[in-house]
């Protein structure tokens, strides 16, 4: 399980809606924060989310109800006092599991209820969001969350608590023992109920009434299901004739016949689109359409014409040229014969490219050369070519409506033969509406047995308990007493089997994490008591108390570890405030070796002075995602941020 998102709106401090978005590229995850900010509160968030009234936190906490515990963690501020907090996670490696949880409430009403929805792969699910609780501990079961998600407070009240019962309880709940105490108090109170109901009373006549009034109603539901079935049967023959009929009618032409009207006016329709096509065709053979044959003429035409037009600009040039030659010689009669040469030498250059004009084109018609050539031939060769395929398709569509009425149809045959399906139409219809009264009539009497079979089952049970309920009594107790003996015996064998295995998993963990690595070499989980013993190197027994504050809490962080590893279940961990009570050296072991080593995701919620620049630099090779929670005196609320206390 790797935990993508979490959303949290309006919840404890974070007004509004606040998210974490984790890439879980590396194992461990960040979380800053100063007390007080949400480190504790995100924990519980993600418990919530998964358990909802299951949760530990709420199960631990001050609050009598759960619609209590849910309004208390509404933000002050906000005006709508609607919450809810969404969990987006993923169930394998592939990722091709995707699971998100809301849970979502609000503290306006007096009652505060919520409401759940479960997503799976981006589908809303029905069936999960009805039976998530039975889900969630299929795959985390509550009594195991402890060994995933926990504080540092937590630890150090296990560490020094002398009689091991809430560790022993964690064990317990590893190993499946739980489950073997649930069936044992229902045992228990299977027994207490049967010695509760032993009474009696005399009820024979009343049983004998019941009894025929049963088997009354049982002969009439028989003969109305009889007749059900047999109409049925008829029913079925029926459907059969008149589809065969139907088949004949089709044979002979009567599809034919029943179209002929729509036939005859699909005709005339395809009829007098056809002549418009002509008619189109026509249109455009009159126009343009026809030049397309010359279409390469045209093109030299209009290049050619483009360049007379070109020559006869020149032309009209030069002689505006001249004339202002004239007028600049009447001014300047020094300059004559330079200007002279030079308007010489333009018009020696500027014609013996020349040729002599064949079209001589007006403007006008220059234009109406370059649109033959440069659009409309290709856009009259197009329409041409859309108006031919449409005739086509029409003369296909004439062809086929034609061949449908040139059909030689007999009608006075057909009309017999409709109706003659007509009248087993109605046939049929009359079978179905008594097919439908006997179905509610038979309904009615299954009711009637129904209601009538219950009373009498609890008259036998009444009877049957009057008259032996004693004797059962006893035998339930005797066989549940044997059952509770089986039970016991089994959580022993299973205790024994499991607990070697746990021993040596919590010794691998310890001495990963301790610093005096002789000083323990052995622990043993006892099969029946679940209590923990240390054993040194020559085989003694060490005492817990001989054990320094930070080595009982190294102690519990490895049975902890070691329980989540034999739990065999792939999850994250969560760890708030871990190394509030720890040396600095238990603190390096815990940073260097257990967090990056946890689970494929470990979330750490740490303050500035647990995790420092230090720390920080020793595990950052191992951290994936940042994050700081920043605390607003002014609005008293909480923010997410990227970086853990920036960069620290």
């Amino acid at each position: 399980m790797i935990i993508k998102r979490l959303t949290m709106n309006n919840f404890g401090v974070y007004e509004g809606e606040n998210t974490f978005e984790f890439s879980y590229t590396l194992p461990v995850v960040l979380i800053g924060g100063m007390n007080g900010r949400g480190k504790t509160t995100f924990l519980e968030a993600i418990l919530l989310a998964l358990y909802g009234e299951n949760s530990k936190a709420y199960k631990e906490s001050k609050f009598k109800t759960y619609g209590q515990y849910l309004r208390s963690y509404v933000n002050k501020n906000s005006w709508t006092q609607r919450c809810y907090i969404e969990l987006d996670f993923i169930l394998n490696e592939r990722g091709s599991e995707e699971y998100l949880i809301r849970r979502e409430w609000n503290a306006l009403s007096k009652r505060t209820s919520e409401t759940l929805s479960v997503k799976q792969n981006g589908k809303i699910n029905s069936f999960l969001t009805k039976n998530w609780q039975m889900f969630v501990e299929n795959i985390l079961p509550s009594a195991l969350s402890s060994f995933y998600f926990f504080d540092g407070e937590k630890i150090a009240e296990l560490a020094v608590d002398d009689t091991d019962a809430q560790m022993k309880e964690s064990i317990r709940a590893m190993l499946g023992i739980t489950v073997l105490d649930v069936l044992k108090n229902d045992l228990l109170r299977s027994v207490r109920r049967t010695e509760k109901n032993i009474q009696g009373e005399d009820v024979p006549a009343e049983l004998k009434e019941c009894k025929a009034e049963q088997e009354m109603l049982t002969a009439k539901l028989t003969e109305r299901k009889k007749e059900v079935e047999e109409l049925i049967e008829l029913i079925t023959g029926q459907i059969d004739q008149i589809e065969l009929l139907h088949q004949e009618y089709a044979v002979k032409g009567g599809n034919a016949l029943k179209q002929r009207q729509s036939l005859v006016q699909k005709r005339a329709e395809l009829t007098a689109e056809l002549e418009q096509n002509n008619s189109t065709l026509i249109e455009l053979a009159s126009g343009e359409l026809p030049l397309l044959l010359v279409e390469k003429l045209i093109r030299d035409i209009k290049l050619t014409a483009e360049d007379e037009h070109d020559d006869l600009i020149m032309q009209q040039a030069f002689g505006q040229l001249e004339t202002l030659l004239c007028e600049y010689n009447k001014l300047h009669a020094e300059d004559v014969s330079a200007n002279q040469e030079f308007v010489d030498y333009v018009k020696e250059h500027a014609f013996e490219s020349q040729t002599t004009p064949v079209y001589k084109l007006s403007d006008h018609a220059l234009f109406q050369a370059n649109s033959l050539a440069e659009d409309l031939l290709s856009l009259k060769k197009k329409q041409a070519i859309d108006v031919l395929e449409r005739k086509r398709l029409l003369k296909h569509q004439l062809d086929e409506v034609d061949s449908y009425l040139s059909l030689d149809i007999n009608e006075k045959e057909l009309n017999a033969k409709l109706s003659e399906i007509k009248k087993q139409e109605n046939i049929l219809v009359e079978m179905q509406v008594k097919k439908t009264s006997l179905d509610q009539k038979r309904a009615e009497l299954e009711s009637k047995l129904a209601i009538k079979t219950s009373e009498y089952n609890r008259i036998v049970e009444r009877y049957l308990a009057a008259a032996e309920l004693t004797d059962d009594a006893k035998r339930q107790l005797k066989y549940s007493n044997i059952a509770l003996q089986i039970i016991d015996k089994f959580s022993v064998e299973l205790q024994k089997r499991k607990t070697g295995a746990l021993g040596e998993t919590i010794t691998d963990c310890y001495k990963k994490l301790a610093n005096k690595k002789n000083l323990i070499s052995q622990i043993k989980v006892d099969p029946q008591s679940l209590g923990l013993s240390y054993i040194d190197k020559q085989g003694n027994f060490v005492a817990k108390e001989s054990l320094s504050a930070g080595e009982k809490q190294l102690m519990v962080i490895a049975i902890l570890w070691a329980l989540a590893i034999c739990s065999a279940k792939k999850l994250p961990v969560i760890i708030d405030t871990p190394l509030s009570r720890l040396d600095s050296m238990h603190r390096k072991s815990l940073v260097t070796t257990y967090f990056p080593k946890a689970s494929d995701q470990t979330i750490i919620l740490s303050t500035d002075s647990e995790i420092d620049s230090y720390y920080y630099g020793l595990m950052k090779d191992y951290v994936g995602d940042e994050f700081t929670l920043e605390y607003d005196e002014e609005t008293q609320s909480t923010t997410i941020i990227k970086g853990y206390f920036q960069g620290k």
